[in-house]
């Protein structure tokens, strides 16, 4: 994942199971900036925090005495040109974000997604209030959720590099089980809203009920209630001197479960990695056509 180098992120969290989110945070800006045409070398403060310390901020600051999931301190706010300096190439100081993961857990079990899906919703939603939009009115609220929607739709795909999804499937070969052929394979898929399912090969002593990491990986997904279209890539990866090729059972599965554009990467513990597709796995799969007489 590339990103703006003109930009400084203070990135702070008591979770340090969630300190790769600077990296997710600062594409997000960069993302954000592009798509409002904005040239300010931008400073920001974000930072993870709990129920409790964000409580602390919402009655000492705001007067509100529960937890919310996200706080935002606009240093912009008042300043007649603000519009004048986002548009010009100095360096801006927006001001200070402070998410609650306790809510931003609740909220995304509540509605369904991952959590890093509501973590990227409340950081764009705290930039944007950095950059001046509000939702005080029914014009205001409209006008910030479809810029909101945008920029994230913009980014799905994006939240994992190829490095990053081939790593996780490196991780799922360590689970494989395979004490007849040896040879481990580690698949992952990533899914629009940046969750990331694995996958590795299962082997059994009556060989036809050996099942392959690739398609692990992918039903693991349907069984989670994700659909075709909610698939963004595939990583495939063994101890191969070349990057690992899906087999054949695999690509009739791939070819008819995912996108025919799905980004597919082939990778080796060398660190090679062919990207590659549906289509130009299997270029004459069958398919649901040629079942209809």
């Amino acid at each position: 994942m590339k990103y703006n180098s003109n930009m400084e992120l203070d990135f702070y969290s008591y979770f340090d199971e969630l300190n790769d989110y600077e990296l997710i945070y600062k594409h997000l800006i960069e993302k954000t900036f592009k798509y409002l045409k904005l040239k300010a070398m931008p400073i920001i403060s974000v930072t993870f925090v709990d129920n409790e310390f964000i409580h602390k901020i919402n009655r000492e600051y705001r007067k509100i005495d529960r937890p919310t999931d996200v706080i935002s301190f606009a240093f912009l706010d008042g300043i007649a040109n603000r519009d004048e300096l986002l548009h010009s190439k100095e360096v801006v100081d927006l001001g200070e974000i402070y998410i609650s993961i306790d809510k931003a857990k609740e909220q995304a079990q509540d509605y369904g997604h991952s959590l890093k899906r509501e973590l990227c919703f409340l950081f764009v939603h705290g930039l944007l209030h950095l950059l001046g939009y509000d939702h005080m009115t029914k014009e205001e609220e409209k006008e910030m959720f479809e810029l909101q929607n945008i920029i994230l739709k913009k980014l799905e795909g994006e939240i994992m590099t190829k490095e990053e999804l081939v790593a996780k499937a490196i991780d799922a070969r360590k689970l494989a089980y395979v004490p007849y052929s040896h040879f481990a394979v580690g698949a992952a898929v990533v899914m629009n809203d940046g969750k990331v399912f694995l996958g590795a090969n299962i082997e059994n002593s009556s060989y036809p009920l050996c099942m392959c990491g690739e398609r692990n990986a992918i039903y693991n997904a349907y069984l989670h209630g994700y659909k075709k279209e909610e698939f963004v890539a595939l990583a495939v990866v063994a101890d191969t001197d070349d990057p690992c090729s899906p087999c054949g059972a695999c690509r009739q599965v791939i070819s008819e479960l995912l996108p025919s554009n799905t980004p597919i990467y082939m990778a080796n513990l060398k660190g090679t990695i062919k990207e590659t597709n549906p289509v130009e796995l299997l270029p004459f799969a069958f398919s649901e056509k040629d079942l209809k007489k």
